[in-house]
């Protein structure tokens, strides 16, 4: 046999030009591949109307039961219901007697156990308040912590004390406005 396909440098046959019956074959596969694509889009298409409606009834449903839970409840408060309405919410319709009632020792077992591990809180308001005895305990008074510092006139701003300004010391204060416009006045008097 003669070998009428040209080779390339390593000797493999090249597929160029392809031949006829391979690419209709070719042609087959992408139809047939472009085609499954399709099938699976409109699928999915479908699949997704079908869930929203299936979701739409899911939620309509709900929407139904709880209606109907609210009406039941308010028959029972009203004490329209019968028993068998009253059995789903294990609801005891007849009205409690004073003996069959809780006591309150019962209400809050949860509470009850708590303080008796960590022990009962106490009273909140009012606890920073002074009592008698408190206020005329004074063991923990310190006259060097809690009184004031007595003032001097050194230290006294008031007394004309205090910071020394960036003036010096040695001279007098500037007279007021008033004194010194008597001053002026007497100048030009002389």
């Amino acid at each position: 046999e003669i070998n009428t396909e040209p080779e390339t440098s390593s000797g493999i046959n090249a597929e160029w030009p392809l031949r006829p019956g391979k690419r209709v074959k070719e042609k087959l596969i992408s139809k047939q591949l472009t085609m499954e694509r399709t099938e699976k889009v409109t699928k999915m298409r479908k699949m997704k109307r079908l869930g929203k409606k299936v979701q739409q009834e899911v939620l309509k449903k709900r929407a139904d039961d709880k209606k109907g839970m609210i009406e039941k409840v308010k028959k029972i408060r009203k004490g329209k219901a019968e028993q068998a309405d009253a059995d789903d919410f294990e609801i005891n319709t007849e009205p409690e007697t004073s003996s069959g009632k809780k006591g309150k020792d019962d209400i809050n077992k949860k509470r009850k156990a708590k303080d008796s591990k960590y022990g009962f809180g106490g009273k909140k308001k009012m606890a920073k308040k002074n009592t008698q005895e408190s206020a005329k305990d004074v063991t923990t008074f310190s006259s060097r912590i809690h009184s004031k510092p007595k003032r001097s006139a050194k230290n006294d701003k008031r007394m004309g004390g205090g910071k020394p300004s960036g003036k010096p010391s040695g001279k007098p204060q500037r007279p007021g406005k008033t004194k010194r416009a008597n001053n002026k006045n007497r100048a030009r008097n002389k």
